[in-house]
């Protein structure tokens, strides 16, 4: 399901971050945007609800084995991979037609067209000439 999305600068920060730390190493993963978004939705969302369901204590708690078991399901996601695709493939030829459009506009601006004449003074005398003198 698409949604549209502000994401603060903050968080886009935080989202880049993350996004690089898995994209180092002998085993880099790619993971897209919306997917971490995803994730991070899914980790606070068990932060808040564990928060909710037992308010005494200050700290909340989520077991290590969760945030791996909401990364492979998001990451391993076919749906979301194909949605991902799907927009960069969107995004390419949007990017194309922009590009053939810019390229069609400048040969067009280009194009061998012949020079309008240059002005000549009128020797006729005009209407308005005769009336004032």
């Amino acid at each position: 399901m698409r949604r549209s999305l502000t994401v603060t600068p903050e968080n886009d920060k935080k989202i880049l971050l993350t996004k690089g730390r898995f994209l180092t190493g002998d085993a880099p993963f790619d993971i897209d945007y919306t997917t971490l978004v995803n994730i991070f939705i899914e980790l606070g969302h068990k932060l808040m609800i564990a928060a909710w369901k037992d308010s005494t204590p200050p700290d909340v708690i989520i077991d290590k084995n969760e945030i791996i078991e909401s990364f492979k399901k998001h990451f391993f996601n076919a749906e979301l991979k194909e949605e991902a695709v799907g927009d960069q493939v969107a995004e390419i030829i949007f990017r194309k037609l922009v590009e053939q459009s810019n390229m069609t506009a400048s040969d067009q601006s280009n194009q061998n067209t012949p020079a309008l004449p240059a002005e000549q003074p009128s020797t006729k005398e005009t209407k308005k000439q005769k009336y004032i003198a």
